[in-house]
């Protein structure tokens, strides 16, 4: 089956689309190419989804967006005042998928700091982008994720572009939290939400295709995990 058949978009990742005029070290450090600082910032407050979970009992609230005061591209904001904007929209809680050298590359490296400045709770699960998702870095995500909303609280899920990895996540609660509905259902869910490009590649369309069958593998080794040690005592 084609990417298009899948409807995965066929354009490249968006890390390739842009120009990467910054050079990444091996240690995560970033030396800034300059050239572009007299861009105009994009002061239109941050854009934010909202996906409805009233349907599944769930009293918290979950936003996707992209990187608060991204400067890496096309994307130029300033994070003062995405910050500020998160804080008056009521934010308790943030889930960041970026890695550390990611933050460094968009040039927010400060971005956690920030955030625990701002006294919001802040969960950082990070997933190198394009790289094999494991299993079970995913579920202890879904897990944290699940708790919050439990517990009444107004996340916000963040990526480079809300697209990729956050949707991915979306995806696979949307599955946990609804047993009768399919992985296309579900995509299809997070795609009106934050438009066709949502679920970027075929390796995170394919993962919540096998999102249940790997979670229930997952599941029943660490059961027996405690079993095998118990024999070999």
């Amino acid at each position: 089956m084609s990417e298009e058949e899948m409807g995965v978009p066929v354009e490249k990742n968006m890390l390739e689309d842009v120009e990467m005029k910054d050079e990444v070290d091996s240690d995560g450090s970033c030396e800034f190419d300059t050239s572009d600082d007299d861009q105009p910032f994009n002061t239109s407050p941050l854009k934010i989804d909202w996906l409805d979970l009233s349907p599944h009992g769930l009293p918290g609230q979950l936003g996707i967006s992209d990187v608060p005061g991204c400067r890496f591209g096309e994307v130029w904001r300033k994070l003062k005042p995405d910050i500020d904007d998160l804080k008056q929209l009521g934010i308790t809680d943030t889930l960041l998928l970026c890695t550390e050298a990611e933050l460094t590359r968009y040039r927010v490296p400060q971005l956690l700091s920030e955030y625990a400045m701002a006294q919001f709770s802040t969960h950082h699960f990070p997933i190198e982008d394009g790289a094999n998702l494991e299993i079970t870095n995913i579920l202890e995500t879904l897990q944290t994720l699940r708790d919050a909303l439990t517990a009444g609280k107004k996340v916000l899920m963040q990526c480079y572009g809300g697209l990729g990895r956050s949707c991915l996540v979306a995806s696979c609660l949307l599955l946990q939290l609804d047993p009768g509905m399919d992985s296309e259902t579900a995509i299809q869910r997070v795609r009106e939400l934050r438009g066709h490009k949502a679920i970027e590649t075929v390796k995170q369309y394919n993962f919540i295709n096998d999102f249940r069958k790997l979670a229930e593998d997952c599941q029943e080794a660490m059961q027996a995990a405690p079993e095998q040690r118990s024999v070999s005592r």
